[in-house]
């Protein structure tokens, strides 16, 4: 069962909340294994969330980037750098709002799988293990 199954299933979970480029994302932390400063290094296993999210051209500003490696189930690791980390925080079931069966297919290749209303903003909720099984499978996303 995967960590986002387990919080359908009404388990309380924990969102790693961060920004980047202005949209506010929030991925479960059992998915993450470390996150580390990024300091410039490169790697063919180090990518930039803007483009794996493909933001369509746009230009994207990091002010204080941060790589999260994610658990990948393989021996090569996945590392995303991301921005603007900004929280830790437990949120329930019942905070998630699941995407309309409309655009479901169209988010869940990009890892997205639901919106968490919070304060006076949306949180995109990610799934970074389906972001990187569509990757890996090839997939257009």
């Amino acid at each position: 069962m995967s960590d986002v199954d387990e919080i359908l299933n009404g388990a309380a979970f924990h969102l790693l909340l961060f920004s980047v480029g202005g949209i506010c994302f929030g991925a479960e932390t059992g998915q993450v294994t470390e996150i580390a400063v990024y300091n410039g290094e490169k790697g063919e296993d180090l990518f930039w969330f803007h483009e794996e999210m493909g933001y369509a051209g746009k230009t994207v500003t990091y002010q204080s980037p941060v790589i999260v490696t994610i658990k990948s189930g393989t021996a090569s690791p996945y590392r995303v750098i991301i921005d603007s980390m900004e929280d830790i925080t437990e949120f329930s079931q019942s905070d998630i709002t699941l995407f309309p069966p409309l655009l479901e297919p169209f988010v869940l290749r990009r890892g997205l799988w639901g919106l968490l209303p919070q304060q006076e903003r949306i949180v995109l909720l990610l799934d970074f293990q389906r972001l990187l099984r569509e990757k890996s499978a090839g997939k257009s996303i």
